[in-house]
Order: C-alpha cells, then sequence, then structure tokens
C-alpha cells in the first residue's frame, strides 16, 4: 500500500479521535450543566440558615385603696382609738414568676414618721410598740382576707400583730405584704392605731401613707 495513503489514514484517524474526545467532553459539560439545573439534587450540597423567633411577656402590677382617708376622731380622754375605717389594699401580680410585694412610705413631718400638728410644730411619733392610754404611740396592723386567688400574701412580721401591739412607719419604702408567685385580687387590711398622753398638745393632727406595689 501507498506509504502516503497510509500516513493520511493515520491522519484522518487521529482527528477522528480527537474530535470524538472533545465531543464527548463537551457533551458531558452540557449534561452535567443540565443536570445541575433540572436536578438540583445532583448539585453540590444546599446552604442553610436559621431564623430566631422571641417574644417578651411584661409583669403586670397593680394595687389600689378602697378609702381616701380614715379619721381618729376627737380625743376627749388619752385612750387608745382606731381610726374608722380601715384602709384595704387590693393587689393583683400577672406574669411575675417571683410574685410581687407591697409597700408602706409615711410622710409624718417630712423628717420622722407620725401624726403631725403642723400648728402646733408637734409629732405624734411612730414605733413599733405596744399602746396605752396616756402614753403617746401612733402605728399599724395589717392582716389578709380570703379574698384573690394565686399566691396568698406573706406579713411583714413588724406589721402583723394584734391586741394593742402595732408596728411603727418610716419616711422610706417598707414591705407590707408580699406573694411569692402570680396572684389576683389579694386584699391587706390595715388597722390605724393611736394614743395620746395628758400633755400631748391640742390642735389637729394629720399624716399621709403611701402604698406602692412592685414585681419581685
Amino acid at each position: 500500500m501507498n506509504k502516503n495513503i497510509m500516513r493520511e489514514n493515520t491522519l484522518i484517524w487521529i482527528i477522528g479521535g480527537a474530535a470524538l474526545v472533545i465531543g464527548f467532553l463537551l457533551v458531558n459539560g452540557l449534561l452535567s450543566t443540565y443536570e445541575t439545573f433540572v436536578y438540583p439534587n445532583y448539585a453540590a450540597a444546599a446552604t442553610s440558615s436559621a431564623v430566631t423567633v422571641s417574644a417578651s411577656v411584661t409583669a403586670v402590677i397593680s394595687c389600689s385603696t378602697n378609702t381616701g382617708s380614715t379619721d381618729f376622731g376627737t380625743w376627749t380622754d388619752t385612750s387608745i382609738k382606731i381610726a374608722t375605717p380601715n384602709a384595704s389594699s387590693t393587689m393583683s401580680c400577672a406574669n411575675s414568676a417571683g410574685g410581687c410585694t407591697l409597700y408602706v412610705k409615711d410622710a409624718g413631718n417630712a423628717g420622722n414618721p407620725g401624726l403631725w400638728n403642723s400648728t402646733a410644730s408637734y409629732l405624734i411619733a411612730s414605733a413599733s410598740s405596744t399602746l396605752a392610754g396616756g402614753t403617746e404611740g401612733y402605728g399599724l396592723q395589717a392582716t389578709s382576707t380570703v379574698t384573690g386567688g394565686g399566691d396568698t400574701l406573706d406579713f411583714n412580721a413588724t406589721y402583723n400583730k394584734s391586741g394593742n401591739d402595732v408596728g411603727g412607719l418610716l419616711t422610706t419604702n417598707v414591705t407590707l405584704a408580699s406573694t411569692n408567685a402570680t396572684s389576683s385580687d389579694r386584699e391587706t387590711v390595715v388597722t390605724h392605731k393611736a394614743a395620746v398622753a395628758a400633755s400631748t398638745p391640742s390642735g389637729s393632727y394629720a399624716d399621709t401613707i403611701t402604698y406602692e406595689c412592685t414585681a419581685n
């Protein structure tokens, strides 16, 4: 056979083989691209991201008193008197797992707690004591009722008194009663007691007691 013909045939086979290889590679690349778009599961592993969902709940605390004033009346002797009516404070404590606290604060003469006679510039001081007729004294007693639901009230021992024992007031907030969990409409009844001496100046005496409640 002619050597030139053989060289031509060999060259044709080489070119044909190369064309087949190139064609195969092109077709394979196109198929891979096609699979990437049509069959995304064949693509590289997908990335992911997270969404954080958050919320908050606010504790709802409320307290109110049943009266704006109470009165000892007029002393004509030195006996122990109880002001009427008693002051009742109702406290509710929602969405507060730690409960809430009822505080009491006294105005007195703006420096010391007690019943203040501004005309005579005289104070019947408030202090924890056992009241006795003829001896000046002034303070509170606090008890609860069965009103309301949820956690029950725990009272400060200073004011959880009976008889003529009273708890003294302060001009700063002091705990009167508290709960340790959520509660609703729990009621604190406060009794105001006082006594005067024969030497107590005559005139009008007054005091302002403020009740405040907060979440624990």
